[in-house]
């Protein structure tokens, strides 16, 4: 079995490596070796150059991250509004109704209130005398409405 044996760089050896990283002579594992080096707490004054490249290296490399979370809190807000915009519509629906009151009585058969509305359209029609008249739509609405509301 082979084991990796992963040494700690000393700031001579870090020196060699670095001038061999800047020529872009080193391999990838020495250049790991530089970067775990260079990522100590601890380092010398003048590693400080070094440390910060290899810093902005390591942070234009790393991916951004994402997260859905805060979108499906959004989603949800907009769920919880959708239906209760729905449900407030589907109740408005079924409380209309078709009706109209004739002498006091309210008629909710669509049939019945059509013939009552056509009768009354008829009289509205006719003048005292029994001839018809012509009335413009706004005075036969007003009369329909005075007629409905008696």
């Amino acid at each position: 079995m082979n084991y990796k044996i992963k040494y700690k760089l000393t700031a001579d050896q870090a020196d060699k490596l670095i001038e061999k990283y800047y020529e872009g002579f080193t391999s990838v594992e020495e250049e790991r070796q530089l970067k775990a080096f260079l990522a100590q707490a601890d380092l010398p004054e003048r590693f400080k150059a070094e440390q910060a490249i290899f810093g902005y290296f390591e942070t234009k490399q790393s991916k951004p991250s994402f997260s859905i979370r805060p979108y499906l809190r959004w989603a949800g807000v907009a769920v919880i509004i959708f239906v209760i915009g729905l449900g407030a519509q589907i109740f408005k629906q079924q409380n209309l109704s078709d009706y109209a009151y004739v002498n006091g009585v309210k008629i909710t058969d669509k049939q019945t209130v059509r013939c009552v509305a056509e009768k009354t359209m008829k009289e509205i029609s006719k003048d005292t005398d029994g001839k018809s008249q012509k009335l413009d739509a706004k005075e036969m609405m007003r009369q329909q409405l005075s007629t409905f509301s008696e």
